[in-house]
Order: structure tokens, then C-alpha cells, then sequence
């Protein structure tokens, strides 16, 4: 198994809510539209934003990822904050800035697409496509949204870009539904901008839950420059009962909860100040009473742990947990420390992973089950492994410095 692709197919599925994608679903419904002639959600202001909407169709018993692409207006646009309404049958909806300056028909493989319209994206909302960055998104029908910035602060959306919009649904119900969805944009002018701002997203890889246990995601990112918090919230899906988000080495977390609907977007006001050279620490606790076991993915009967929030001034490394900021092409998450819930040696974990690739199994329990106190330098000797090892190389030779710190743990 070629590691790399491995990873890297890993990093680029679950940029979606996979929410990531943003956000996981499940249990109770979100609330009804308006009453009959009212709008979901009105349109900001002529000159102060702009809106998209989409509307879908799905049939009974049926949970699928829809997407649509939508134009940026030429000029561009400054975002300041969103806001995401969405009826009965959503779940949650993400909004991601693409490279595109067309509507793209086909994805990057050569397959072929009809975007001309909403198509279904139940594959992985950005898989195949040339995602550059989330741009606004919600996991509440009708409350607080991700994106919101002091005054001065704006995400930039580039003029003209093509946006994917992508919505998570799932139809209980005996009948077909045609949910909607609809995302409001405001704006400030440009001359307004003081400071670029963007929005944390941040995701574990590495979930599992044993079949009736409960289990705990564990991940540690590092900051590469100095930042400031406004908002912050969690995600997980259904099995979720904990979550917290600290500093390494500050005794409290910033965030909490318990829920993982209608989750709660903690307002930072005046700003989280966080350092060049800190690291985020967060995880999410989980209680599985099914008799199957529960890894990461993005459906309803998968489990998700992420860490989202705008901050400014805008760092895509920090945002997305990258391990080297300076060198193009990095993979998303591949920045991260994993940390374990057991008490495997770094030596039996990596030979845990060894033996799960040689079979095609999953590496995750062996990432789960390994003692926190190892946890550097595992995942200095598995990113070394992912990043750099292929069918026709030896990872005792191309990893040697990162193994020979593991084995000694």
C-alpha cells in the first residue's frame, strides 16, 4: 500500500465535515421554514452581502451529501460574517472557496460531472475537487453560524471564484422532501479591512469507538503564528457526550460541552490571544452502544472530531494543522500529535501500524490504543511513515531518525 496516498486521500476526504462535510448528523430535526410566503431567510441588503441557496430533492429513508456550485461576484468580496438557515431534512451546510474561475464538469480523476444543477456528493463533498478554503458554514438550522469577525476583520473571497456549496441530509420521514437551504454573505467594503481573518478547521483522522465502549479522540496542533480567537464551537455526531479544547500547558480548557447538536458557539468578544509556538489540545468522548465498531467518516453512522472557529490574521498552517507552513503542498492534518487512550509503547504502536497496512487493515486502533506519554514520538515516526514512505522504500532507512526515538519508548 502506497502510505502517502494513503494520507493523503485521508486529508482530502474529510475536508468536508466530510462537516469536515462540516458538520455530522443524526437525532432530532431541524426546524420548519417560515410559515407559507415567509422566506427562509431574507437577503442582506443591497451593497451589504450577497446570498446563495440551494434547493434539493430526497426520497424516504435516504442520508446523502448534496452539493452545488455557485459564482462569487467579479469583484469579490470581503466577509465580515454569515448567516445559514436551513428546513427540515438538513443537517448541516458548509460553503467552501474552490481555484475554479469556471464551473467545472468533470473532477480531477476525469470523471465526469453534471454541476449544472445540484448533484449528489455522498463520495466526499470536496473529493475530486480543487477546494481552497471554507468559507462559512453552520451545524445549527437556525442558530449561531461559524463565521463572524470584529469590526476592521474580513475573509476575503476572490473575485469571480467558483464556491461549492454542500449540505448534509437525511429523510426519516415516508415521504419525498425538498429541503432548502440558504446562506447569507455580509460584507464590508475593502478600504474597511484592516486584517484578513479565516476560520479554524481542524479535524481528527484517527476515531474509534469499540462496539458497546466508549472511546476518546485525541489531537494536538501546533500554532504557527500569533492569532486571535473570536469564535469557537465543536463537532461530533451522535455518540458524542464530551468535548474540550485547551492550550498544552494551561490547566483550563477555553471550550466545553457536552452536545453534539445544536452545539453552542462560544464568543470569545475582545479575542483568545494565541502564541506563535502553542499548540491547540482537544478531544471528543464518545459512548457507542451499537455491536459494531465506529470509526471517522462522514455519515450519520460515523463519528466525527473537530475544532472550528474564526481567528484572524489569516494562517492556512494553523487553520488546517499542516507540519511545515513554508513548503507547498503540505497535506491537511499531517501537523497533528495523536494522542492514545492505552498503553502500547511507541515500539508496539508502530508495529501495530506496520502489520494493519501489510494486511489493508485499519491503522486507527493502533493509533487510539497507544500510551499519551509516547504520543511525540509516534507521531513523529507515523507522519514520517505517511508523508515520505512508498511501495519500494523502507521505512527503517527513510525514517530512521523518528524511528530509532520510537523504539526506544
Amino acid at each position: 500500500m502506497n502510505l502517502r496516498n494513503f494520507f493523503f486521500k485521508t486529508a482530502i476526504s474529510t475536508l468536508t465535515f466530510a462537516l469536515p462535510a462540516l458538520v455530522g448528523c443524526g437525532g432530532s430535526e431541524p426546524a420548519e421554514p417560515g410559515q407559507p410566503g415567509q422566506e427562509l431567510l431574507a437577503p442582506p441588503e443591497a451593497g451589504k452581502g450577497v446570498q446563495f441557496k440551494m434547493v434539493t430533492k430526497l426520497d424516504p429513508g435516504t442520508e446523502g451529501e448534496h452539493c452545488m456550485f455557485v459564482k462569487a461576484p467579479a469583484e469579490g468580496l470581503f466577509v465580515s460574517r454569515d448567516e445559514v438557515r436551513y428546513s427540515k431534512g438538513s443537517h448541516h451546510f458548509l460553503l467552501f472557496q474552490t481555484s475554479y474561475d469556471d464551473i467545472p464538469t468533470q473532477k480531477d480523476d476525469g470523471t465526469v460531472v453534471d454541476t449544472s444543477g445540484v448533484f449528489d456528493c455522498s463520495d466526499g463533498a470536496t473529493d475530486g475537487w480543487e477546494v481552497e478554503k471554507l468559507v462559512a458554514g453552520s451545524q445549527n438550522a437556525d442558530g449561531d453560524s461559524m463565521l463572524r469577525f470584529p469590526e476592521g476583520v474580513a475573509m476575503k473571497v476572490r473575485p469571480g471564484a467558483v464556491l461549492l456549496m454542500n449540505a448534509h441530509y437525511i429523510n426519516a420521514s415516508m415521504n419525498v422532501i425538498e429541503p432548502e437551504v440558504r446562506v447569507n454573505l455580509y460584507t464590508i467594503p475593502e478600504a474597511e479591512v484592516k486584517t484578513e481573518g479565516d476560520i479554524l478547521f481542524i479535524y481528527n483522522p484517527f476515531i474509534y469507538v469499540g462496539a458497546q465502549a466508549g472511546g476518546r479522540a485525541r489531537m494536538r496542533c501546533p500554532v504557527h503564528r500569533d492569532i486571535t480567537i473570536a469564535n469557537v464551537q465543536s463537532h461530533m455526531h451522535a455518540r458524542g457526550v464530551g468535548y474540550a479544547a485547551s492550550i498544552v500547558g494551561q490547566a483550563d480548557p477555553f471550550y466545553t460541552s457536552t452536545n453534539w447538536e445544536n452545539v453552542t458557539v462560544k464568543d470569545f468578544g475582545e479575542g483568545l490571544q494565541v502564541k506563535a509556538g502553542e499548540w491547540f489540545d482537544y478531544w471528543c468522548d464518545y459512548s457507542n452502544a451499537e455491536t459494531r465498531d465506529v470509526f471517522e467518516g462522514p455519515r450519520s453512522t460515523d463519528e466525527m472530531c473537530m475544532l472550528l472557529g474564526s481567528y484572524y490574521p489569516a494562517d492556512s498552517a494553523t487553520a488546517h494543522c499542516r507540519a511545515e507552513p513554508d513548503v507547498p503542498g503540505q497535506p491537511n492534518f499531517i501537523g497533528a500529535e495523536w494522542v492514545g487512550n492505552g498503553k502500547a509503547t511507541c515500539a508496539e504502536s508502530f508495529a501495530c501500524v506496520q502489520q494493519a497496512l501489510n494486511a489493508d487493515k485499519e491503522i486507527t486502533p493502533c493509533v487510539t490504543s497507544s500510551d499519551a506519554a509516547v504520543s511525540r514520538e509516534f507521531s513523529d515516526a507515523l507522519r514520517c511513515l505517511l508523508k515520505k514512505a512508498g511501495p519500494d522504500q523502507d521505512p527503517a532507512v527513510i525514517c530512521k531518525t523518528e524511528l530509532d526515538a520510537c523504539l526506544a519508548k
